[in-house]
């Protein structure tokens, strides 16, 4: 269980300002480690040091190929909604296939995401979660 210094009593906010590259990794890393939301990613990282840091070979060109992608997706995705809000002419049938590609295109990424962890180096990817458990 985390034990972490007065909960209760945060009030103050850090603005940090990165670069979408550098946000698209935060996302994936703190995802990866499984956090839901960045802030208590950072929070575990800055100040409670409980995220493991490991390195693992091809791990840049992985995560640099997977943001690009999901930044590809998220456009797309952006783009397909559009067209379902304000394309009058199209059928409520070509509407709903849109939309469930965008399912399709997410459970995608979600599959690409989870066949990167099982293909890296597992004994590593074990340790790291048992570590996480302590």
């Amino acid at each position: 269980m985390k034990h972490y210094l007065n909960p209760d009593q945060r009030r103050k906010s850090i603005k940090v300002w990165v670069s979408d590259e550098e946000r698209a990794l935060v996302e994936a890393k703190a995802y990866n480690y499984g956090y839901r939301r960045i802030a208590p990613y950072i929070r575990d990282a800055a100040i409670y040091e409980r995220v493991t840091n490991y390195k693992i070979k091809g791990e840049e060109e992985i995560l640099n190929a997977y943001c690009e992608t999901s930044k590809e997706i998220k456009s797309i995705v952006k783009d397909i909604r559009h067209i379902c809000k304000f394309a009058t002419q199209i059928s409520e049938g070509k509407r709903q296939e849109l939309l469930n590609l965008i399912k399709a295109i997410y459970k995608m990424q979600i599959r690409i995401r989870d066949s990167i962890t099982k293909e890296l180096d597992l004994e590593m990817w074990q340790e790291i979660n048992y570590n996480k458990k302590l």
